[in-house]
C-alpha cells in the first residue's frame, strides 16, 4: 500500500508542481554556486542509450530509468530563433540536476579539494565515523530488509518534508526477506544496472528475521547507472545516526568508487546525479554543495541508431 501511494503521489508532484517549482525557484537556488556568475548552469551531454554491448539483459528499457531521463535531461536545442526561444521556455520550466562532473578529478585528491575548499568541515566528518566504527560497502537489499524498514521509519519528517513511510511502510514493502545470509549480486549489463550500497555497524547477534548478519545498516543508498549517468535514486540514514556523518562516509565511499576503480561496472560513468536544485530546503540544497554537487544541465545525446 505504501508503494502505491507513494507513486500516485509522485506522479501528480512530478507533472504538476515541479514545472512550477523550478520557474519559482530555479533561480535563486544557484545563486551561491560559481555557475551563476558564469550566465547559468554548464551544459554535459549524456549519453544513457543501450548499445552494442549491452545484450538482453540490459535494464535501461525499464520504465524507471526512462522516467529518470526524461525528468532530468533535455534535448539539444535547434538552430532557429523559434528553436532557441522553445529552448529557453524547456529550461525555465524544467528543474535543475544537481550532479557531480568526474570528468573534473583525475583523483581522489581532485575531488577532496573541491569537497574542503566548499567547506572544513565535510572531511573530518568523513573520518570521525570510519574512527567510531562505520564502514560503506555493497550489500543485497534482501539481506536488510528489516533494517532498511528501521531506517525509513526512523523520522517523521526529512529535508523533502513529512515521510509517508513513517505512517504506511511495511517490511514486505522494502523486498522479500532474505531465507539464509545473502550477498549482493554482479548486474548482467556494466552499463545499466542498480545497485545498493549501505554504512554499516559491526553488531555480533544481529538478526534480520531469522538470518543472523551481524552487524546493523544505518543508511543506504540506491545506485542506479544510466549509461555515463549515475543517479542516486534512493538514499536515506537511520535518525540516531545522521549526527555521526553517515551520508557523507556514504558518499564520500562511492565517489572514491567511481573515482579508483578499474571494475567494468563504474567504466564511463561520468555524472553523478542527486535530485534538483529546487527539492528539498536550504539544508539539502547545502549538503550537496559540500558533498560536490553543483547544478549542470544535463542534455540527451541522440540514440546510437538514431
Amino acid at each position: 500500500m505504501a508503494n502505491r501511494l507513494k507513486a500516485a503521489a509522485l506522479a501528480v508532484y512530478h507533472s504538476t508542481y515541479e514545472p512550477a517549482l523550478a520557474l519559482a525557484l530555479g533561480r535563486r537556488r544557484i545563486v551561491g554556486f560559481e555557475c551563476a556568475a558564469a550566465g547559468g548552469p554548464p551544459e554535459i551531454m549524456i549519453h544513457p542509450h543501450r548499445v552494442a554491448g549491452c545484450g538482453p539483459a540490459c535494464g535501461f528499457d525499464s520504465g524507471e530509468r526512462r522516467r529518470v531521463v526524461a525528468r532530468y535531461a533535455l534535448k539539444p536545442r535547434g538552430e532557429g530563433p523559434l528553436d532557441r526561444t522553445l529552448g529557453r521556455a524547456a529550461r525555465r520550466l524544467s528543474l535543475t540536476p544537481m550532479a557531480i562532473d568526474l570528468a573534473r578529478f583525475a583523483s581522489v585528491a581532485d575531488y577532496e579539494a573541491v569537497v574542503k575548499r566548499r567547506s572544513s568541515r565535510t572531511l573530518p566528518k568523513i573520518r570521525k565515523a570510519g574512527k567510531m566504527g562505520y564502514a560503506a560497502e555493497r550489500f543485497s537489499v534482501h539481506a536488510h530488509v528489516y533494517d532498511i524498514h528501521a531506517v525509513r521509519t526512523s523520522l517523521r519528517t526529512r529535508a523533502a518534508g513529512p515521510v509517508l513511510d513513517y505512517w504506511f511502510l511495511k517490511p514486505e514493502d522494502v523486498a522479500k526477506p532474505a531465507a539464509r545470509p545473502a550477498t549482493w549480486r554482479m548486474p548482467k549489463c556494466s552499463r545499466h544496472w542498480t545497485l545498493w550500497w549501505g554504512v554499516f555497524l559491526p553488531e555480533p547477534g544481529h538478526v534480520q528475521g531469522r538470518v543472523q548478519v551481524d552487524r546493523r545498516l544505518v543508511a543506504y543508498m540506491k545506485l542506479m547507472r544510466i549509461g555515463d549517468v549515475l543517479h542516486y535514486t534512493d538514499l536515506m540514514g537511520h535518525g540516531e545516526h545522521l549526527g555521526h556523518g553517515v551520508m557523507n562516509l556514504l558518499h564520500d565511499a562511492i565517489i572514491r568508487w567511481l573515482i579508483e576503480s578499474e571494475e567494468p561496472l563504474v567504466e564511463g560513468v561520468r555524472v553523478v546525479l542527486y535530485g534538483a536544485a529546487e527539492h528539498g530546503g536550504e539544508g539539502l540544497l547545502t549538503w550537496k554543495k559540500r558533498a560536490g554537487f553543483e547544478p549542470i544541465r544535463l542534455i540527451l545525446a541522440p540514440a546510437p541508431d538514431s
